[in-house]
């Protein structure tokens, strides 16, 4: 298996896809931002809180982050949180990296430093100056000293270019937004939606995260349930897992509903193909008249009576005698 093809059913920390995440707003921006209807635009910005004197370079930013962790963003980041960055466009890994997005490099402290000399210098060569400029806009402080730790976490790619990265619609492969807002999507992508993956990325992380601590609780209960006294713990424990049952129970109730909305359009279109199917058998290929009386006619093929008739009677006045 190519190692930017491993997906998360095969290694769950994996993602084969790269995704922008971004507010409402900027979504839609950067589906509006294209040179024609079906082109997109992510914009190429200097990172937030990057010193311009030591990193002036436009990126645009993606996450390799698997879509059931993406909710962790809003979680970690305050900024994220009060922008409301539930929104994200995502692309196949290996599309990505044949357009030239890379994984960025975190360098500790001392690295970083010197790294930063060395571009600082002016007794480079050709060479290692043009080195240095293709590694300098991927780079980012690990953080290692710093009370916040950097932001290895985020598991960044980046695009460096000074407008940004271009797509068309057919190549996006992933949407993340609340589920409420996917029909307005699917209308602005039209026919490109049909293969984009829709994902509530606060709702998979809720559900995942919910389900997490409840097995982390019931296996500590589990290991000691017989020679504990601790019923506080017991009781908080079933409260909240009364309410995660109650909120499965819901979710398995909505699916059964779309289940239900599923069977009765596949109901409808079964009878619209039949439909299809029975117009088609009883459509004149001479005339294009429907009749389920259809006559078929040596010279014309299939035609209806009246034009049968018509025919027959031109003939008759006009040529059968001639």
């Amino acid at each position: 298996m190519k190692t930017f093809e491993i997906d998360q059913i095969v290694k769950p920390d994996m993602s084969d896809y790269l995704i922008h995440m971004t507010s409402e707003k900027s979504f839609n921006s950067i589906l509006n931002s294209g040179r024609h209807a079906s082109e997109g635009l992510i914009n190429a910005l200097v990172p937030q809180g990057a010193k311009k004197s030591s990193f002036n370079h436009k990126i645009a930013c993606f996450t390799e982050t698997p879509v059931h962790a993406i909710g962790a963003f809003i979680e970690i980041s305050k900024r994220r949180s009060s922008e409301n960055m539930v929104y994200g466009i995502g692309f196949k890994k290996a599309f990505m990296v044949e357009e030239g997005v890379r994984p960025t490099a975190y360098l500790d402290n001392t690295t970083l430093g010197k790294l930063l000399q060395i571009k600082s210098s002016e007794n480079l060569s050709v060479s290692s100056r043009e080195f240095i400029d293709l590694l300098a806009p991927l780079v980012h402080p690990l953080g290692e000293k710093s009370q916040r730790q950097g932001f290895s976490w985020e598991r960044e790619w980046r695009y460096v270019d000074d407008i940004g990265f271009r797509f068309n619609y057919d190549d996006i492969e992933v949407i993340c937004c609340p589920s409420e807002f996917n029909s307005m999507i699917k209308m602005k992508l039209g026919e490109y939606s049909s293969k984009v993956k829709f994902f509530d990325t606060s709702l998979q992380y809720q559900e995942l995260t919910d389900f997490l601590s409840f097995s982390k609780e019931r296996d500590s209960i589990e290991a000691g349930i017989f020679d504990s006294d601790d019923r506080d713990l017991i009781d908080e424990f079933l409260s909240g897992f009364d309410l995660y049952v109650e909120r499965l129970t819901q979710h398995k109730e909505f699916l059964l509903q779309l289940t239900a909305q599923v069977n009765a359009v596949e109901s409808e279109l079964t009878k619209l193909r039949e439909w299809q199917e029975e117009l088609k058998a009883h459509t004149a290929e001479y005339c294009g008249h429907y009749s389920k009386y259809l006559i078929n006619n040596k010279l014309f093929g299939t035609i209806c009576p009246d034009c049968n008739d018509h025919l027959k009677h031109v003939w008759d006045n006009q040529y059968k005698d001639a």
